[in-house]
């Protein structure tokens, strides 16, 4: 039974009525893409005007809010588009050119450690493109969000030029409403995002792989030398401030000047303090992923029997049937690790280099 308001609350509440309606009609006509978009801008637009840092949870909650609508929005187009033979391809193709990628890359990291062709080490040449996952699921991310604000300008564009006609629904279902709007909500989304993800990169340590495979692709495509990261401009930028600088003092004769002078010395002692951040994230991210391979292959890659003489407390991968890689693991904080290719000496070869190491 719905309960009646008293008459004389009527005319007062009224206003506040039509206002509940209005929000109702208005709510039930997004789907849930744009409830998710309107959800993060009412989030984000708390955070700016509480005046909140970067990394508060309320642009974080609007992070996963538009990647949810995102999700939702392009999910059903990349199925339409995995459907057909021509997506299929198209996709095969990325991911393909992605993997060639992460494959030299691991395959790059084995060599660093063990100094031989990671052909030899099947298992850890595996175990280190496993490793590599979060750097190229990252990587692909980002590549897609380029993708799609280089798509979006000319989709706006497109749907302002239909506008007036009124054919600016042809491209959504007709109970669609606010195409163009929810169209710069997702442009201005993606921007967001994409900036989350570079603050994310460069605080996990991920950005030196990202960069790499970032400014390599763009180089490719361009013919000239790109610097992806600002920690790979630091020598420029501390040119151009300190040029900025003598220029400034150079004519500092009143406050003014002097004031300049300040901000801009300011300016550069934080900008070398998160790039010495960066660097140092980069740092530890790669020791990390080491560390953990060369465990992998002293542990689970290497063998402590062959057929080949085995020095007591090493252990050994055989390279063919006259090489060896020899692994010592060497006590201490941090434990070490050293590599060393030796000769097999077996009951059937190899006797020669036991003669010479030992007149030696």
């Amino acid at each position: 039974m719905k309960l009646a308001l008293p008459n004389a609350l009527q005319p007062a509440l009224s206003p506040l009525i039509k206002i509940q309606k209005r929000w109702l009609v208005f709510w039930h006509a997004l789907n849930v893409a744009q409830r998710c978009y309107f959800s993060a801008t009412t989030l984000c637009l708390i955070a700016i005007f509480n005046e909140l840092p970067e990394d508060n949870s309320l642009y974080m909650a609007a992070s996963v809010l538009a990647l949810i609508a995102m999700t939702k929005e392009f999910w059903p187009r990349f199925i339409h588009l995995w459907e057909s033979l021509p997506g299929k391809a198209v996709i095969l193709l990325f991911y393909a050119f992605i993997a060639n990628y992460a494959l030299a890359q691991a395959a790059g990291m084995v060599n660093d450690i063990t100094g031989v062709n990671a052909d030899h080490l099947p298992y850890s040449h595996n175990f280190s493109m496993l490793l590599s996952v979060p750097t190229w699921f990252v990587t692909t991310s980002i590549l897609l969000l380029i993708l799609l604000q280089l798509i979006q300008p000319v989709y706006l564009f497109v749907l302002m030029l239909l506008r007036p006609f009124g054919l600016h629904k042809w491209w959504h279902s007709p109970d669609y409403q606010y195409p163009v709007t929810t169209g710069l909500v997702r442009f201005f989304f993606g921007l967001f995002l994409l900036y989350q993800m570079a603050v994310f990169i460069s605080s996990t340590g991920m950005s030196r792989g990202v960069n790499s495979f970032l400014r390599h692709i763009i180089e490719g495509f361009t013919g000239q030398s790109i610097q992806v990261n600002i920690a790979m401009q630091e020598g420029s930028d501390n040119t151009a401030v300190g040029t900025s600088i003598d220029a400034v003092a150079g004519s500092a004769v009143d406050d003014t000047a002097q004031a300049k002078l300040a901000e801009k010395q300011a300016e550069l002692q934080e900008l070398q303090v998160q790039l010495s951040a960066f660097e140092k994230n980069a740092d530890k991210y790669e020791r990390h992923l080491q560390n953990v391979l060369t465990y992998f292959i002293y542990e689970y890659e290497s063998d402590s029997r062959s057929r080949c003489e085995i020095t007591p407390g090493t252990r050994i991968i055989e390279l063919n049937d006259y090489e060896l890689l020899e692994i010592t693991k060497i006590e201490g904080e941090p434990t070490r690790y050293e590599f060393v290719v030796k000769p097999c000496i077996s009951a059937a070869i190899g006797h020669q280099f036991r003669v010479i190491s030992d007149s030696q």
